[in-house]
């Protein structure tokens, strides 16, 4: 699985599907699969229809393929051991490493530095990793992790041998480290749903610890209608606003469950790798509708660590739907959103 720790970092598990698992029981041609996976939960609804037909076993499968590639907490991972290598020269690797290394640096790019894999060895450094810390890191230590962080330490290069494309990537520093928490889940979400369309599933759900991806009809005939939590710890379960989906993905980025408190000041857990330190701003819950559950976790993550006015920037040009919450000193919550994001809430629909 994926680090769980490390999960906390990029993406709150803050959605909760409101037509729920009983649903199905109404409706005997819908399936449910229930598991756990990169230290949470997984869960797909499908319309079990023609050759549409999933079981646990098979997710489970999928799942343990993708963290094998992928997964930090495994020591003999792709991504450990690319991690672990020595060395300036070209490392290959799998076309599902590359493609995620790939959208990371789009949207590492797209944010002026405000997303980037590479921010692990600052995470692990305030605390928010393996080990907690309830001090402040030192000035010397804060500078030395913070050399290895940056996309720009990374190369990419595409070769062919025949019609066969190889990938390699490349460190530029040592120390450099990879964690594609803040995309993984969001992926794993895209693979299951490639899997159930490749079987001629239409209508289908699927959610790995709140990000999600709905396609077709939910059992009731209409579409499938997921829940955003309202962005308070003490409040856990209440909903703050519902979607209405139909072929698209969703994801939520919080602040609110995992923080700490040093010196009499509370540290977030989300670092702005630009700054090296925990961002600093008054957004407590990010939501982002994508087609792609990969790119709407990536934007989710994004725009919490670039803040309210940057990130409703961004947002308006990529067209992204996209709701904001941000936090008043008077422990008030204040919406933002996009058109896009608005024609998806359930009150304003037809």
């Amino acid at each position: 699985m994926l680090n769980p720790i490390r999960n906390c970092f990029v993406s709150i598990a803050v959605l909760i599907a409101v037509t729920g698992v009983g649903a199905c029981s109404s409706e005997p041609s819908y399936q449910s699969i229930q598991g756990a996976t990169m230290g949470t939960y997984y869960r797909v609804q499908y319309k079990s229809e023609g050759e549409c037909s999933s079981g646990r076993a098979d997710v489970d499968g999928l799942l343990l393929a993708f963290n094998q590639s992928l997964s930090t907490y495994i020591e003999d991972s792709e991504i450990t051991l690319f991690n672990k290598s020595i060395g300036y020269g070209f490392y290959p690797v799998s076309n599902r490493f590359g493609g995620v290394l790939e959208t990371a640096t789009a949207v590492w790019d797209q944010s002026g530095g405000a997303f980037d894999v590479t921010v692990g060895p600052l995470v692990n450094l305030w605390g928010f990793g393996p080990v907690d810390s309830t001090a402040p890191p030192a000035s010397a230590a804060q500078a030395e992790a913070f050399a290895s962080v940056g996309m720009h330490h990374l190369e990419l290069l595409r070769t062919y041998e025949g019609s066969t494309e190889i990938l390699s990537v490349r460190k530029n520093v040592p120390d450099l480290y990879l964690d594609f928490s803040a995309l993984a889940k969001g992926l794993g979400v895209d693979e299951i749903a490639h899997s159930l369309q490749a079987l001629g599933c239409a209508n289908f759900m699927v959610d790995i610890g709140g990000e999600v991806r709905a396609h077709g009809l939910s059992p009731k005939a209409r579409p499938w209608r997921i829940g955003i939590e309202v962005p308070d710890a003490t409040r856990r379960g209440i909903i703050q606003r519902v979607l209405q989906l139909t072929n698209q993905s969703v994801a939520t980025s919080g602040d609110y469950r995992n923080f700490r408190i040093v010196e009499g000041l509370r540290v977030d857990h989300v670092i702005d790798p630009r700054s090296g330190k925990p961002a600093d701003n008054s957004v407590v819950s990010v939501t982002v509708v994508h087609e792609q559950a990969m790119w709407a976790d990536a934007y989710a993550t994004t725009l919490m660590v670039l803040g309210a006015d940057a990130g409703m920037q961004l947002a308006e040009k990529l067209s992204l739907s996209v709701l904001v919450i941000t936090k008043t000193s008077d422990d008030r919550f204040v919406e933002r959103y996009t058109p896009g994001m608005k024609k998806l809430f359930l009150e304003f629909s037809e």
